[in-house]
């Protein structure tokens, strides 16, 4: 029984010394420092002390995700939230927001400039039926990702005729939902129409349409297009009359007459 007790007591000063012992330093190098700070005009840099960290689009829990740091990463900072909650900085992802939580730095962040109407503008979904993300503004592009009651997504882009925004989901998917399904919040007067840069569609209006080689009726026919399907458009003839689409033929030419535009073709110079 002694030698049991002895080896108890032993033991458990080995642990309190173990516990004793001082935490390791994360200090990193003032070459490392410097180069690093040299970045920002600031002069600061975060250490991450989290074992990863979200670098999310915008100062919030829920905020889209560039990428994750790991720990003892470093990177310079160049703005804060005006609570000092979050920290803007430049990292391999871009520039993006950290949690103050789960970083320290090399000097007082209240020195570092105010960047709250710099916040991306975010929607929060308020239906409780699934929302759809599309490819595009409409029922026929395909659907990229699924979203419930409650989520939170970043908005990067506005639909001409506001049936629409764009959005980049908790997943990093891009693309559309419908204006009504959500709750819009933030400044959205920097955003573009993006809708206007969206590949068009076009969905076919009759039977096994032909696809041709070139816009011209006579050339040879590679494939056929069938009716309700929507194809990319990548094309249009210089008078509008054709439309160049692709599918499992490749890429080839089709009646303009023949189908149903969707979206816009003015990228493409058509004006009419």
């Amino acid at each position: 029984m002694k030698r049991l007790a002895a080896i108890l007591l032993s033991g458990a000063i080995f642990l309190g010394l173990l516990g004793a012992q001082p935490m390791p330093s994360y200090a990193i190098s003032a070459e490392h420092q410097a180069a690093l700070a040299a970045q920002s005009e600031t002069g600061i840099v975060a250490i991450i002390r989290a074992e990863r960290l979200n670098v999310r689009r915008a100062p919030r829990a829920k905020g889209g995700s560039l990428g994750l740091l790991r720990r003892d990463s470093v990177v310079p900072l160049i703005g804060r939230n005006r609570i000092g909650t979050w920290l803007e900085a430049i990292t391999p992802f871009g520039i993006g927001w950290i949690d103050a939580r789960w970083v320290s730095t090399n000097a007082d962040i209240s020195n570092l400039p105010i960047k709250d109407d710099q916040i991306l503008p975010f929607a929060t979904v308020a239906t409780s039926a699934l929302v759809y993300v599309r490819r595009g503004p409409a029922v026929e592009y395909a659907i990229v990702d699924r979203l419930r009651f409650g989520d939170e997504v970043d908005v990067v882009g506005l639909h001409s005729q506001n049936t629409h925004v764009e959005i980049i989901t908790p997943r990093g998917r891009r693309g559309w939902v419908v204006t009504e399904a959500v709750r819009v919040e933030g400044d959205l007067s920097a955003l573009p129409f993006s809708d206007l840069t969206v590949t068009p569609l076009a969905k076919i209006n009759t039977f096994r349409l032909r696809v041709r080689q070139s816009p011209d009726p006579n050339a040879p026919v590679i494939g056929r297009a069938n009716l309700g399907v929507s194809y990319d458009v990548v094309g249009v003839s210089p008078d509008g009359a054709w439309l160049e689409i692709t599918g499992n033929f490749g890429r080839g030419w089709v009646l303009r007459r023949f189908v149903i535009v969707i979206g816009n073709l003015e990228q493409f110079g058509l004006t009419h």
